[in-house]
């Protein structure tokens, strides 16, 4: 039994390593699908592309259990039929947040370490592991260190100063419960596992995807539509001048389509 568990996840992991990735390329403001029976290549608009969220729940002899996916939908005309890519995730957060980062990278690029949000709520620079795109051993470290951070164990001011500011005192407990459960998920078995994923290596993409994804002069780069730009105008100023939040807001959208 265990051999067997042991052959499907590393079939698993292999099968994945091998699928091509999809493909964002913000200079030409497009989305590529490559399928990975077929090698067919498919190539959108950024803005025709439709994303959401679902939420499911079974219920279980203990109760109720949830499920959560996150999906974009790429719009062929020329077959007119749409390829859905699906993508089952932990929690709604974990859903959304997949989807801002997409979007933040189409519409505003990668940030630098200085705007970054995450690196000034932090304190620090990221470290190199930190900046890898993909996951392996050395996320590891990556995760131990979060969860330092989460206890604000390297903050670089007082206990006292921490307080009269409304700070949390240090805590190793969210360091303690991460420990917890990698003792209880075979230590670093999953990262092992990953990084062989890693290095196994991804299928060769197809000559026409590689030459989509050349760099192209600045000049000729594509732009947001005028109203997609209205549209992200109008949900910046109602949530940074109204204080609305991020749905309220885009209800407005649907108030000035009618």
């Amino acid at each position: 039994m265990i051999g067997i568990c042991w052959h499907a996840t590393l079939q698993g992991v292999r099968t994945s390593a091998k699928q091509y990735p999809l493909r964002f390329n913000r200079q030409r403001r497009e989305v590529c699908f490559v399928d990975n029976d077929t090698y067919e290549v498919l190539i959108v608009p950024w803005e025709s592309v439709v994303a959401w969220v679902s939420q499911s729940e079974m219920m279980g002899q203990y109760g109720s259990i949830q499920f959560f996916e996150f999906g974009m939908g790429l719009e062929d005309e020329k077959n007119d039929t749409v390829q859905f890519v699906l993508a089952s995730k932990p929690s709604q957060a974990h859903a959304i947040g997949t989807w801002e980062a997409i979007r933040l990278y189409m519409e505003q690029g990668i940030p630098s370490q200085a705007d970054d949000l995450s690196v000034w709520m932090i304190g620090r620079d990221l470290t190199e592991d930190e900046l890898r795109p993909y996951e392996g051993l050395h996320t590891w470290n990556v995760e131990r260190r979060i969860k330092e951070d989460m206890g604000s164990l390297h903050m670089p001011i007082s206990d006292e100063r921490m307080a009269e500011i409304g700070l949390e005192p240090r805590t190793r407990w969210p360091l303690r419960w991460w420990y917890v459960r990698r003792v209880l998920t075979f230590w670093k078995m999953p990262y092992m596992l990953a990084e062989w994923g890693h290095k196994a290596g991804s299928p060769v993409l197809p000559e026409a995807v590689q030459r989509w994804s050349q760099p192209i002069p600045a000049e000729q780069w594509a732009k947001p539509s005028a109203a997609l730009e209205k549209a992200t105008q109008t949900v910046q100023d109602a949530m940074r001048k109204k204080k609305m939040n991020f749905i309220d807001a885009c209800a407005l959208l649907d108030k000035c389509a009618k």
